[in-house]
């Protein structure tokens, strides 16, 4: 177990100034030469906190007050700022955010990846600052309480309404409530999810059991309302449906897609399709191109992408996910996809030892990004790689695999999906 510092022991609280942002909801301050992580902090404050924990490398601290405040800082517009989980950088200007979450992309690429020749674009903004979120995942309490988790805690916030959220989402709150208060089945979350179109709102309800029989009628109320046209109630082993299940998300003017809203979608929507914009326009596709899409999810981009290119080779591990590629697919008469539905590195054995040929790659893992991947993706010899990424230190790491394996890193290109948060996407593409 690591142990504390003792001469920062004797003096707990400490007055401090943030000098950076740290990838999370952290300032970063020094005391005694240490570095010291305070939330709800901005660059250029003065603040007391009051030490909490200290490890070899950096304490943690609590916020105690602003002594001297920040011109970067900002009153945060959200009744919950502070005390709810969701937004930890409510607190900073937004062009604050966006100098921070460039600077985290930099910092992982080159501290970690040890990477340094490359082409870092500045981040592009979020098209909104609020109301961007097509979908929000609400907690559920025995008193059938709805809200979010609280900052660094499993303390429930009860929330009327989300900042961030859509409007129809924050629309539905209260029909929701309502609809718990009357449940006799224990409900543990719920995720509501909006589609293009005003009347797509559908609400995914988790729970141990199934919605039990004397529910029924409430759950076929709630879909009947003005607000809710459909219900998904999902267990580890079992799906109920009420309603319409489904939404649809243009990922271009063209190409509407119509999607079960349990299946994983970005959450906004307009940097989705500037993320789109971006691909197509780095990785320059053609018709001639084969084309090996990991991590496709339900078609986000292998329906636009497959317009464009010869054949799409595009792999997932969801079998949902997958389903609802192929319908889309048929609905738009793209034949020139093979889809497979695996575990990612299960998928690349079989194509290297096939010596399948790809000119290009695109690869948007989950947060833990493609450990372990770098020598099957180069064995495959396409000549560039678009990875997306929700991670610098993943990406970093992968990265830097992959420069390994002979690729040049170029052109790195940021974008904010989601502002007051210390999250940032960004799009890197490799060549050979």
């Amino acid at each position: 177990m690591a142990q504390s510092n003792p001469k920062m022991a004797l003096k707990p609280e400490h007055e401090l100034e943030i000098t950076a942002l740290s990838y999370g909801p952290y300032g970063i301050g020094r005391v005694e030469g240490k570095a010291v992580m305070v939330p709800q902090t901005a660059p250029g404050d003065r603040v007391r906190a009051r030490l909490v924990d200290s490890k070899p490398r950096y304490a943690l601290g609590e916020l105690v007050g602003v002594v001297h405040p920040s011109q970067e800082r900002q009153v945060p517009p959200c009744p919950y700022a502070g005390r709810c989980g969701g937004c930890p950088w409510q607190h900073l200007r937004y062009a604050a955010q966006l100098d921070a979450k460039q600077r985290s992309v930099e910092d992982a690429l080159r501290r970690i990846g040890g990477l340094a020749d490359f082409e870092l674009r500045p981040i592009i903004a979020a098209v909104d600052e609020y109301h961007y979120r097509r979908r929000i995942r609400l907690r559920v309490d025995p008193a059938h309480r709805l809200g979010f988790h609280g900052a660094a805690s499993h303390h429930l916030i009860e929330v009327e309404s989300c900042l961030i959220g859509a409007a129809p989402l924050n629309r539905a709150i209260e029909p929701l409530r309502r609809w718990l208060a009357d449940l006799h089945t224990g409900i543990d979350q719920i995720e509501l999810v909006s589609g293009d179109a005003a009347d797509e709102l559908v609400a995914v309800a988790h729970s141990v059991e199934p919605i039990a029989p004397i529910d029924q009628s409430a759950c076929e109320a709630l879909v009947r309302s003005q607000t809710i046209n459909g219900l998904i109630a999902k267990t580890s082993t079992r799906r109920a449906v009420w309603g319409r299940p489904w939404i649809t998300l243009a990922v271009e003017d063209d190409l509407p897609l119509q999607l079960d809203a349990d299946v994983f979608t970005q959450v906004n929507a307009e940097g989705n399709r500037e993320m789109l914009r971006q691909l197509t326009a780095l990785a320059n596709f053609h018709h001639q191109d084969r084309l090996l899409e990991l991590y496709c999810g339900a078609g986000n981009f292998t329906l636009p992408l497959a317009r464009r290119v010869d054949r799409v080779t595009a792999v997932e591990a969801k079998r949902t996910a997958i389903a609802n590629g192929k319908l889309n697919a048929q609905h738009f008469g793209s034949e020139n996809i093979q889809w497979i539905c695996a575990d990612v590195p299960h998928a690349l054995k079989p194509l290297v030892r096939q010596r399948q040929k790809f000119s290009k790659i695109v690869l948007d893992p989950p947060r833990a990004g493609a450990k372990g991947l770098a020598a099957d993706l180069a064995a495959l010899n396409a000549g560039i790689i678009a990875y997306i990424s929700c991670d610098p230190a993943t990406l970093a790491r992968d990265l830097a695999a992959l420069s390994q394996q002979g690729y040049k890193l170029g052109v790195v290109q940021p974008m904010d999906f989601f502002p007051h948060t210390f999250h940032v996407e960004t799009l890197a593409l490799l060549t050979r």
